[in-house]
């Protein structure tokens, strides 16, 4: 995972809070917390993957939310979307219950799949708090996240935004085999687009890295000029198109 410390960073030419960027692992190095390991494959499809919930919302103690607009909002939703999908006790389920058992308040509602109780805790009491041998909350460990605003909250656009600078970087860290790959599938997909739709993503690809755009612009130059010479069959320049991405060649018969 990636830390960044909880200020302003004036440092930065975009947003760190913007979804639309990535924070550059040599000035914030990914560290290790642990690993995720595929020990099987699912035996039952539905049990163990449909109904899978994800959900942002589900922390575990010593983690709290960042203030990015987008995250703030699925973690209110995506609950509320598993409790429709999968169903209002979706977090029962073996695939999705905590492997350390967890005592709430929590009762009843749709397919409820156990109580979950403290041992001697009253199962006639499920609110704190109460002097009927009830669950008391535990007490939390660490300090409190205390986020400090000296400013108006207000609804408006990021100001860095930045938004093909990162692109322009990630294209010329690219090697050579990944950018032939990368301009030869855009050249592909963009050669059916109308022309203005063509000139608005050279526009992109150019503002990223001038090479980038003169490149996807020649490849298009290219196709157009296959296409319209009668002594050469779309199915013939594709064919060869393929071999020389496959690293072999052809008489394109």
């Amino acid at each position: 995972m990636q830390i960044m410390s909880d200020d302003e960073h004036p440092e930065l030419d975009f947003d760190p809070l913007d979804p639309t960027k990535l924070w550059d692992h040599e000035q914030f190095p990914f560290r290790k917390v642990g690993k995720m390991v595929l020990n099987r494959n699912p035996e039952n499809y539905f049990a163990e993957v449909e109904q899978v919930a994800f959900g942002t919302g589900v922390l575990v103690d010593g983690l709290d939310f960042s203030d990015d607009k987008l995250l703030q909002g699925r973690t209110f939703s995506y609950s509320d979307t598993q409790r429709y999908r999968v169903g209002t006790n979706y977090l029962q389920l073996p695939i999705n219950a905590p492997k350390k058992r967890v005592a709430t308040n929590q009762r009843d509602g749709q397919m409820t799949y156990f109580v979950d109780q403290a041992p001697g805790q009253s199962p006639h009491v499920n609110y704190e708090p109460s002097s009927l041998d009830g669950l008391k909350e535990a007490e939390r460990r660490g300090r409190e996240h205390e986020p400090r605003y000296d400013a108006s909250l207000v609804r408006q656009k990021i100001d860095r935004t930045n938004d093909f600078g990162q692109a322009g970087d990630t294209y010329r860290k690219f090697q050579d085999w990944e950018r032939d790959e990368l301009i030869a599938n855009l050249v592909a997909n963009l050669s059916v687009c109308r022309p203005h739709i063509r000139e608005k993503m050279i526009g992109y690809f150019t503002k990223a890295d001038p090479e980038y755009g003169r490149r996807v612009a020649e490849g298009l130059q290219l196709r157009d000029t296959r296409k319209a010479d009668p002594n050469v069959s779309s199915s013939m320049a594709e064919g060869a198109g393929a071999a020389r991405q496959m690293g072999g060649n052809t008489d394109g018969y």
